[in-house]
């Protein structure tokens, strides 16, 4: 039982409310805090309905008053004010976890304890991570926390390839009370950025190819010297890595693809220290039969118009010899309803054929992804057509 007095102004009543809590014995389910306040203070405005009736000895301002106070005192903002004090019923410790300077790969097992700052227990709901990297070990939510008790909890972070900061978090969630977040803080790399996040390579079983070797660039801001690399090394013996003199303030690094790969698609990664942290570069591409093409997937981004896409396939011999298209085939696999495609080849003075594609009228009237293979039959005297995918999204303009 809960008990209030509110005090009116002079000449007016002081009035003591109790309010007693609901009969649960048939096990009914509960009333949210909105519901509960609204009935509380229905009845309370009753009681003062009643008082009135019965007294001409106070002014009808001086219930009013009254009245006002007793709804603003049980008003649904209450529930807020009560969800407030209740979450600092728990406390954690420590408050947030920051790993500071952190590099790639590594595995930290990290732990917090939930400390139950009240004189009754509290049961936890569940504790949620807000990313997978973040894996709780073992843990009891079922039992609950007792007065003043302190339980560990413990988890394995994973840190990935990242560049820069690094912020996710642990929640505590405790029935209807506000979630009680753990911050997890790590800045990877700090003031050092690379000129891109993966590696694409692409090579030939003739021979090597132009895009058989890519240069990183690690970027280090804040100063003119670069950062400093050591212990490079790559995942297998078809990726050669290489330490460039600096830039300024940029380190540089080599890594080619070698002619060893089997024909097909290839990943990879190099890895090393950065500023006495570990890195990691993961590495793709192809390596092209007699042939290569550029781009290794023919993606024609957002088509809204037809005519000519602008983006463009070029194919080359490895050997430098000139190639021709003798015929050209397309399987749409996804595609809105009226797409036409078509393809003009053009032989270019190094040899090479570029490919464009056009987009034939009536244009579409419906948006959508496209995805096929463009089968490609050459003069190079293989037997089976050269496959390329070809990708792209079809928009509609809102003033056609």
């Amino acid at each position: 039982m809960v008990l209030a007095t509110i005090s009116a102004p002079t000449h007016s009543p002081s009035v003591c409310i109790a309010i007693f809590p609901e009969n649960r014995s048939h096990k009914q389910p509960a009333p949210d805090p909105l519901h509960r306040n609204f009935l509380a203070g229905y009845n309370v405005a009753k009681e003062i309905t009643s008082m009135r009736s019965h007294s001409t000895r106070y002014p009808r301002s001086s219930w009013k008053w009254i009245l006002v106070t007793i709804l603003v005192l049980l008003n649904p903002q209450g529930s807020i004010l009560e969800a407030q004090s209740s979450s600092s019923s728990l406390a954690l410790e420590p408050t947030s976890i920051d790993l500071g300077r952190v590099g790639h790969g590594d595995k930290r097992l990290l732990e917090f304890q939930i400390i139950n700052m009240t004189k009754e227990p509290v049961q936890i709901t569940s504790i949620r991570p807000s990313c997978g990297c973040i894996k709780m070990r073992p843990h009891d939510v079922r039992t609950p926390l007792g007065p003043g008790e302190r339980r560990k909890f413990q988890f394995v972070l994973s840190l990935g390839r990242g560049w820069g900061a690094f912020s996710k978090k642990v929640e505590v969630l405790i029935g209807n009370l506000p979630v009680v977040r753990l911050p997890v803080l790590a800045n990877f790399h700090p003031t050092v950025r690379p000129s891109s996040r993966d590696l694409v390579l692409s090579t030939s079983t003739a021979g090597p190819t132009a895009g058989s070797s890519q240069i990183l660039e690690l970027t280090q801001s804040g100063t003119t010297a670069p950062p400093t690399i050591e212990k490079l090394k790559s995942s297998a013996p078809h990726f050669k890595v290489r330490l460039l003199d600096p830039k300024g303030n940029r380190a540089r690094i080599e890594v080619t693809a070698t002619e060893g790969i089997a024909r097909g698609r290839f990943v990879g990664q190099i890895d090393g220290l950065c500023n006495g942290l570990p890195f990691i570069m993961p590495i793709r591409g192809r390596a092209f039969g007699l042939v290569v093409h550029q781009p290794q997937s023919w993606n024609l981004n957002q088509v809204s118009q037809s005519g000519f896409a602008e983006s463009t396939l070029k194919l080359r011999r490895a050997d430098g010899k000139a190639l021709k298209v003798l015929a050209s085939s397309l399987e749409l696999t996804r595609s809105p309803t009226g797409l036409d495609i078509s393809f003009a080849m053009q032989s270019l003075d190094d040899g090479s054929v570029e490919i464009r594609a056009y987009i034939a009228d009536p244009f579409p009237t419906t948006a959508g992804g496209i995805y096929g293979k463009l089968k490609l039959t050459l003069d190079t005297g293989e037997s089976k057509p050269l496959v390329v995918d070809l990708l792209g999204v079809i928009r509609i303009r809102s003033n056609r």
